[in-house]
């Protein structure tokens, strides 16, 4: 079978570069390297059903006693330190899919990245921020975070995430028993409270922080009744 017919055309590239190239059938256009070429609108991401993730919700610990100057220091302060526990991970910052809670952020991590991960790697990083970002601004700014991990299924239709994972994380990291001992810990930067999915995986012993780590706490917020852990960093 023969090809399309096929003929040698100039394409001039800025002033002086050039050179042939071989074209079909149809209009070639001369491009100026100096015109800007204009960026193709790629649209929301495809829409995901069933997309096993982990999911990390935080929270920051009194937020409403802030001032509006306090409350946008310290949303700065939280975006800074997840995207500094996202590149502990070598996930870039526009891969993670993250949403504004007000006074705490959603992520939903990407597929390649783990249970172990966030909990090794992951909170690691963000406590250590948060500990840098508390010696630098002193008691005036200081952010205490909660943060919950869970895992399952959730669907991403239109851009934004939805599922049970997503609303259990929510109601972990409002467990009362998990504020009042960050509350009362001075020392303590983050408190992670984990499902029992994710506790599981601790008590294989795949993480570095074992089960003798955690302690069990009873959450019972809003619709929600369940059983928690959680640790202090």
């Amino acid at each position: 079978m023969r090809g399309l017919p096929q003929r040698e055309v100039r394409v001039k590239i800025g002033r002086d570069a050039h050179g042939p190239v071989v074209a079909g059938d149809g209009n070639v256009t001369h491009v100026n390297a100096s015109t800007p070429v204009p960026a193709v609108d790629q649209g929301p991401p495809a829409d995901l059903l069933a997309a096993h993730r982990v999911v990390v919700t935080t929270d920051v610990q009194r937020s409403s006693s802030r001032d509006n100057a306090g409350q946008r220091h310290m949303r700065r302060a939280v975006e800074g330190c997840v995207l500094a526990g996202a590149a502990a991970l070598g996930v870039a910052a526009d891969v993670l899919d993250v949403s504004d809670r007000g006074d705490g952020l959603q992520v939903v991590m990407p597929e390649a990245v783990g249970l172990v991960d966030v909990l090794d790697t992951f909170v690691e990083a963000v406590a250590k921020a948060l500990r840098e970002h508390n010696r630098a601004s002193g008691d005036a700014y200081r952010v205490d975070l909660r943060a919950a991990v869970h895992v399952g299924h959730v669907d991403r239709v239109g851009g934004e995430w939805s599922g049970t994972p997503l609303v259990h994380a929510a109601r972990l990291v409002d467990a009362p028993g998990v504020k009042d001992a960050l509350g009362e810990d001075g020392d303590a930067c983050l408190a992670l409270v984990v499902s029992a999915p994710v506790k599981q995986v601790v008590d294989e012993g795949y993480c570095r922080v074992g089960p003798a780590g955690y302690r069990h706490v009873g959450v019972v917020v809003k619709e929600t009744s369940c059983d928690g852990w959680w640790r202090l960093l």
